[in-house]
């Protein structure tokens, strides 16, 4: 087996020294020490170290890296593979949580952006101009589209209030958990499902979904043994839905 100085270690691994010994004080990958005291890294610390590697990039913690590295000492793949599943599955429930926080406070920043331009009095602010409240007779009319993502030739924008965005994100991941397979279009994403989901429930969904953000376009069909959700959006459009259906596998 090959040995490694940590400057070695770190050039093969991608991180830096700092960060090697980082990892050691915290025992995520201790290599061993020679007589003068030098560290030696060997083929399988590398391996682990690039596990540490794929595990940030998941997002996941050190504590549960260090968990997994136990499990891939098992040197069976199920446990891990199970393990990691479990864990990014919790890593997807937050990431749409936050989705639907930063729609909804994008929402009430525009809302309140759309109502400012609406009166400016000659003398000093009043209850209507919108500076220091929401005016008096806020009607549904001033809530603009809500933006998503940058500036793009196209509008992505959702009208969804924003006390409704979470309960929608929860409707979509409730049928979203049924899917089977998840496969890539060119402009978006196919999601495929047993033919016995629930189609009434797909199609009220979508039809809720088309109301609010119309830069997306659904289809769905049917064929011996799937139901298909087509989703495709412009260009701007791809990371809501990634974010929102999932990515292909």
């Amino acid at each position: 087996m090959n040995s490694y100085k940590i400057s070695e270690a770190a050039r093969a691994t991608g991180f830096s020294v700092s960060a090697l010994r980082f990892y050691e004080q915290e025992g995520v990958v201790v290599p061993e020490r020679t007589a003068t005291g030098y560290r030696t890294y060997r083929d399988d610390d590398l391996d682990s170290l690039r596990f540490v590697a794929r595990g940030k990039q998941l997002g996941l913690s050190l504590e549960e890296i260090t968990e997994l590295l136990e499990l891939l000492d098992g040197e069976e793949c199920e446990p891990v593979q199970t393990r990691i599943r479990h864990l990014v599955n919790e890593r997807i429930g937050q990431a749409q949580e936050r989705v639907a926080e930063l729609v909804g406070f994008t929402a009430q920043l525009q809302e309140a952006a759309a109502k400012l331009g609406v009166h400016t009095p000659d003398g000093a602010c009043d209850d209507q101009c919108g500076c220091r409240s929401d005016p008096e007779e806020a009607t549904a009319t001033t809530r603009a589209l809500i933006p998503l993502t940058g500036v793009s030739d196209s509008v992505i924008a959702c009208s969804l209030h924003p006390d409704l965005v979470g309960g929608r994100i929860d409707d979509w991941n409730r049928v979203l958990a049924k899917a089977k397979s998840r496969e890539p279009l060119s402009t978006g994403l196919r999601v495929g499902f047993d033919r016995d989901i629930d189609l009434v429930e797909l199609v009220e969904l979508v039809d809720a979904e088309q109301s609010c953000c119309s830069f997306f376009t659904f289809g769905i069909g049917v064929t011996a043994d799937r139901v298909w959700l087509h989703v495709t959006g412009p260009e701007d459009a791809q990371p809501v839905i990634t974010a929102v259906f999932g990515a292909a596998a």
